[in-house]
């Protein structure tokens, strides 16, 4: 979608407008259209590891994004530096030997070889990356470097997909090119998320609901534990084997059962003894949060602020306790947060093992939390966690602008 030019950089914060002049300093200012794009992360706020279990998620998209700038060349060659890395990457299409480019342009290489594959690209191109979205934190860096790579290659070559296939080859772009095994909640929630809004989506179908997000009575704060993890290094792996197990299980006693999004509380209760201990926590963790994503959808509708808090902190518990993914740095940083009046709730957002905590608390207890995290993380850990205040839920877009 292409949007006004004035608007789209003011919503920016000028991003755009150093990344052309950067662009124009590596590149020139050649002809040919040149393509801005712009991906934002997000947060969830309900339903961990339930994504790649066809369950339900609640995320919501923050005021940290990737950008983009993108121009064809004549010939089939990639050419991408990256402004925060101080990096470039070249190759000639198609690429095969992705493990030799840096991680970065790895996530660009995947999707570019997918639209490739799936729609054709008559020539390579040049592009600059900037991006104020943490990494390894847990907030959908990697999901939204694929979507702006996706969308700004989309609007460059005139490609036509939805933003339902656009998720799902992003997707398989990191299944296929990064290895990491991950669900779509990242790449559906960058791709459809609008701003003001949280979104419920089922994760099987894609199926999905923007509720709003009253933002103007409550504020959502993340805390990095600057812990960082790499999905591929972490145990996600093993807990979505895990799950797998799970289903295989379950699926003697219902053929339907196809995932664990698939199987109710009545189901789980009347097999959960014969299953092995860490098989039925995984199992109980997952079957439970789905009904707390479908709880706290509804208590937004409802305006319930303090049921909603309620259901994060339930999450969060569940997260630490059955599915085990929480550190000791994330379980100070929620219990912290939990002990301070006025917040609602909190809990652990992303795969775990390090990265953020997401809290919803009110507006005028904002300076009172940041200091108490502050303080309770340095005593504790001898280190002061990053601390963001989401004051506004950004979109995907793109910009198109013709040269002669």
């Amino acid at each position: 979608m292409t949007h006004d030019t004035s608007s789209l950089v003011s919503d920016s914060d000028s991003r755009f407008e150093h990344l052309q002049a950067a662009f124009a300093e590596r590149f020139g200012e050649g002809p040919g259209d040149l393509v801005l794009a712009r991906a934002p992360g997000r947060v969830n706020l309900v339903g961990g590891h339930t994504d790649y279990n066809d369950g339900f998620v609640l995320p919501a998209t923050i005021d940290r994004a990737i950008y983009m700038a993108l121009r064809r060349r004549e010939d089939q060659m990639v050419h991408l530096r990256s402004l925060d890395f101080e990096e470039e990457a070249r190759y000639t299409l198609p690429e095969s030997s992705f493990r030799q480019l840096p991680k970065w342009a790895q996530y660009v290489a995947g999707v570019v070889e997918e639209l490739h594959v799936s729609h054709g690209l008559d020539s390579g191109f040049e592009g600059v990356l900037l991006g104020d979205v943490p990494l390894g934190a847990g907030l959908g860096s990697s999901a939204a470097l694929e979507v702006a790579a996706a969308e700004g290659l989309k609007d460059l070559f005139r490609i036509e997909i939805s933003p339902q296939e656009t998720a799902l080859l992003c997707q398989t772009a990191e299944h296929e090119y990064v290895g990491v095994q991950c669900g779509v909640m990242d790449q559906v929630a960058v791709r459809v998320g609008r701003a003001g809004h949280a979104l419920s989506l089922d994760c099987r179908t894609l199926d999905h609901e923007h509720v709003p997000l009253p933002l103007s009575e409550a504020n959502i704060m993340i805390a990095d534990s600057r812990v960082s993890r790499e999905l591929a290094d972490s145990k996600y792996n093993e807990r979505r084997s895990e799950c797998e197990k799970g289903v295989a299980f379950l699926r003697q006693f219902d053929d339907s059962v196809e995932a664990l999004g698939d199987v109710d509380r009545s189901l789980f209760r009347e097999h959960a003894g014969e299953m092995e201990e860490a098989i039925r926590r995984r199992c109980r963790h997952v079957i439970s949060e789905n009904e707390r994503v479908r709880e706290s959808a509804e208590a937004l509708r409802k305006g319930d602020l303090a049921a909603f808090g309620m259901l994060m902190s339930a999450s969060h518990e569940s997260l630490r306790d059955d599915y085990e993914v929480s550190i000791a740095e994330l379980d100070q940083l929620v219990t912290t947060a939990r002990n301070t009046d006025g917040v609602y709730g909190a809990r652990m957002t992303g795969a775990g093992f390090g990265g953020c905590v997401v809290c919803l608390t009110a507006d005028e207890v904002i300076p009172a939390l940041q200091k108490r995290l502050i303080e309770q993380y340095e005593k504790q850990f001898g280190r002061a966690p990053t601390l963001y205040v989401v004051e506004d839920n950004l979109e995907t877009v793109t910009l198109n602008q013709s040269r002669a």
